[in-house]
């Protein structure tokens, strides 16, 4: 998987440069279907010479644009219909229905990237969780604790494209993965992120963001496996979660 699929707004970028790319071509195309109608015109009197047909000419060429101009809005057609199936497969297959973000299926494939990596060095990882979930879907019905999940994954997201990458690992699971990282960009997203959750709470919409982590630096841990930064993410969220506060 490469890194662009995971953020929103570079999905969105590259299906517009298909759909623009298409476009452009089907352009140059037409243009270039004009420019050798009017050397035709100019040089009518070459289709009389070499040609025993009764068909007046314009006929000809008129027969020819109509047919091309058929095919520019049958492609375009097909080409929408491709890109609205290719949205909705890739929706399916690597993004989480209830948040849009990456889901577990996706998450595994970007995690696996990191084996043998030399980007796992300087790895950053972040585990989260909402605090409250469950007290929300007991107390208030799964619809509100399912608004919680797609409020906080939005937030999430939205921080979190300056940064690195982000997921929905399943359930109540929320993955941060940052390249290059050190304490200081790890404390400069969570500081971010904190104040745009104070900001949610603060507005009294629903039910209010608790929200616990942990967080591993390879850089201070020196592990060799992604899978054991991610393992020792996992214990020190069971073992001594921190509040974002």
């Amino acid at each position: 998987m490469k890194s662009e699929f995971y953020d929103k707004k570079k999905r969105a970028h590259i299906y517009r440069s298909i759909y623009t790319y298409k476009i452009v071509t089907l352009c140059v195309i037409l243009a270039l279907n004009f420019i050798l109608a009017g050397f035709f015109f100019k040089n009518v009197d070459l289709y009389y010479i070499y040609s025993d047909s009764l068909t007046p000419y314009y006929t000809i060429v008129g027969l020819r644009l109509t047919i091309f101009i058929a095919s520019i809005i049958i492609d375009i057609y097909i080409l929408k219909r491709t890109a609205s199936l290719e949205k909705r497969l890739s929706a399916l297959a690597f993004l989480d229905k209830l948040t849009g973000l990456p889901n577990r299926y996706s998450c595994d494939l970007l995690i696996q990237g990191y084996n043998d990596s030399p980007k796992l060095q300087n790895l950053g990882f972040i585990l989260m969780q909402l605090n409250n979930l469950k007290d929300i879907n007991s107390g208030s019905g799964h619809k509100d604790g399912n608004n919680l999940i797609a409020e906080f994954s939005s937030i999430l997201e939205d921080v979190g494209n300056d940064y690195g990458y982000i997921g929905r690992n399943g359930g109540n699971e929320f993955i941060v993965l940052l390249e290059d990282c050190d304490n200081t960009k790890i404390d400069m997203f969570l500081m971010d992120l904190t104040k745009r959750i104070h900001g949610y709470n603060e507005l009294y919409v629903g039910a209010p963001m608790e929200v616990s982590y942990s967080k591993v630096l390879n850089s201070l841990e020196h592990m060799d496996k992604i899978t054991d930064v991610l393992s020792l993410g996992y214990r020190r969220i069971h073992e001594i979660p921190q509040i974002l506060s």
